[in-house]
């Protein structure tokens, strides 16, 4: 399967390019700065462009089977770009009637099968109040992708972690026991996305996910 992956060069994004790679997947990495890159494979392409620039974003998606997005946030900073850049994905893929998408999210993007949880209720207020601009992207995208009309699956995350875990990860919804917020390893995270390329379970879904208890 031929795969265009955004967010490419942070510490998951590596994992999620390993782990494709590694089933026989074609990945293009779409990314701001390609010195950050260092895995070279006859299946990976790279394409140097910025979330802002809409025609290169068309051209990369153009001729693929789907795509995944880490993009998110990091720090306190604004996240104009990113909802640009998701914009211009979503209408890319819209264009070139590539329907999977496989999208990082958070809590934020609260889902209807969610039930109570007070430390994803905390969390989640706390992103809201002192990282506006984080909360705000996570809310405005699910929005946009839910309503795109895609094949699309958001990936709702607690707190990353780099502990090599080896075991399956818990899937289900907030509120449900075996979710928790502070238990998610980057690694299972990126097996996770990875399998849900060739996965229709979760089409139009938007699981919450941590590593099991």
């Amino acid at each position: 399967m031929k795969v265009v992956l955004f967010g490419a060069t942070g510490k998951s994004g590596l994992l999620v390019i390993s782990r494709a790679l590694a089933m026989g997947h074609h990945v293009t990495a779409f990314v701001r700065n390609p010195g950050r890159l260092h895995i070279q494979h006859e299946r990976l392409t790279v394409m140097q462009g910025n979330l802002t620039e809409k025609d290169k974003i068309k051209a990369v998606i153009q001729g693929q089977d789907a795509v995944i997005s880490l993009l998110g946030p990091s720090g306190m900073g604004a996240c104009e770009e990113l909802t640009i850049g998701m914009q211009f994905i979503v209408a890319a893929m819209q264009m070139n009637r590539v329907q999977r998408l496989i999208a990082i999210s958070t809590a934020s993007a609260v889902d209807p099968l969610d039930g109570f949880s007070f430390s994803f209720w905390l969390a989640t207020h706390a992103v809201k109040l002192l990282q506006r601009s984080a909360w705000n992207y996570f809310v405005q995208t699910a929005d946009l992708i839910r309503n795109s009309g895609l094949d699309w699956a958001l990936v709702r995350l607690g707190m990353l972690s780099d502990k090599d875990v080896s075991t399956p990860p818990a899937l289900g919804y907030v509120g449900s026991k075996q979710i928790r917020l502070f238990s998610q390893s980057r690694n299972t995270l990126a097996d996770f996305l990875v399998e849900q390329l060739n996965d229709t379970t979760w089409i139009k879904k938007a699981p919450a996910i941590s590593n099991q208890g």
